[in-house]
């Protein structure tokens, strides 16, 4: 009798990550022309004009191999960051340098630990490892770092840090981490994924980079060109870290794992400080009108550190998707994070916001026949 391939167990149970729906499935499905989506965290303005002009000069050598350290970047983010190139690390997105770290440090029997509704890529990653993955629970929806380092074991070998946190736009302060970093044993990987940190206006948000400059061993810090760049498509980002675990990390990532539209645009999008102030700008006052909007529909929601926030819709997340659904717009139910009443928002620009609002008043004002 033939046998199937050898499927390991405990990457057969794994569920997989569910994206958001794009904006063609959606026309494709109910003949919607015009699609309003708030569901991913993009940014509504698009990339940066220098970030399309660079791509436009990149396209012609698309047949070449992109530099496979991302050489032009590389050196121009340093400077952006004031750091040594050879602490930093690119990745197919801060996604894929979670996977490494994941195939770095993680072996079966050993553990990774994050918090009970952090970024589900964590789990998923420390599954394929063959790892446990442990969540600590949540305090007043943020991360609790005394209940993470109360859940450390000799076994744990990666903890996972969103701050800001998605899916709820929450953060640790500086005195937190400083407290939390004390205690960690530097033998224990801390991640700080920081994918939505230039949307932070927080003065009590942790500086993380100047510990890792300092030359803590243990620590990484992830960020991305995805959010605040507009560049998600592209799939770019980095981490900064010692010299010692860029090194190592390296001789895991494949070569050439940037293309070179990615790399040109990223660094063009670098230069571009008009364009990262104007997206902040939107994000700020778009989370100011969210608060003042949903409080007069008497909807909770989290206050946010990201460019998206979480709205209690105290019914079925799912259903005033579908309902949304059906109207154009695709925001995100929260069922995969274990909290089915509520709703992702992604923060548009001020006619996306304003109709979002709109739709959300008519769907209560349905439920309430």
């Amino acid at each position: 009798m033939t046998k199937g391939p050898p499927f390991k167990s405990y990457i057969q149970d794994i569920r997989p990550y569910e994206p958001g729906k794009p904006v063609k499935e959606l026309q494709r499905e109910y003949g919607i022309r015009h699609v309003i989506k708030l569901a991913s965290n993009e940014n509504p303005l698009g990339p940066s004009g220098k970030a399309i002009r660079a791509m436009r000069r990149a396209i012609r050598d698309v047949h070449l191999y992109p530099e496979g350290n991302c050489y032009y970047l590389l050196h121009r983010l340093a400077r952006e960051l004031g750091v040594d190139p050879e602490t930093l690390v690119f990745g197919n997105g801060s996604n894929e340098i979670i996977e490494l770290l994941g195939r770095g440090f993680l072996s079966e029997g050993d553990e990774a630990l994050s918090s009970e509704t952090a970024f589900l890529v964590y789990p998923i990653l420390t599954q394929v490892c063959g790892a446990k993955y442990r969540a600590a629970p949540m305090k007043d929806h943020r991360f609790d770092l005394p209940a993470i380092l109360a859940a450390i074991t000799p076994r744990t070998k990666i903890i996972f840090i969103a701050n800001p946190n998605n899916p709820t736009g929450t953060y640790v302060t500086a005195k937190e981490v400083e407290d939390f970093l004390a205690k960690v044993p530097e033998n224990v990987v801390v991640c700080f994924d920081e994918a939505y940190v230039d949307f932070v206006d927080a003065e009590d948000f942790p500086k993380i980079l100047p510990i890792v400059t300092a030359g803590r061993k243990n620590v990484i810090l992830l960020r991305t060109f995805s959010k605040a760049y507009g560049l998600a498509g592209l799939r770019i980002g980095y981490g900064l870290a010692s010299k010692e675990m860029v090194t190592y990390l390296n001789k895991i990532r494949q070569p050439f794992n940037v293309n070179s539209l990615a790399q040109a645009a990223a660094t063009a999008a670098l230069d571009d400080t008009f364009f990262r102030w104007r997206t902040k700008w939107l994000v700020v006052r778009g989370r100011q009108f969210f608060y003042r909007k949903l409080a007069r529909l008497g909807l909770e929601y989290l206050p946010s550190q990201a460019n998206f926030i979480l709205v209690n819709m105290k019914t079925d997340g799912k259903e005033v998707y579908n309902f949304l659904l059906r109207q154009g717009m695709i925001v995100r139910p929260m069922g995969a994070y274990k909290m089915p009443e509520w709703i992702r928002v992604t923060i548009g620009r001020r006619s996306q916001n304003v109709q979002l609002i709109r739709l959300l008043k008519a769907y209560l004002s349905q439920k309430a026949v």
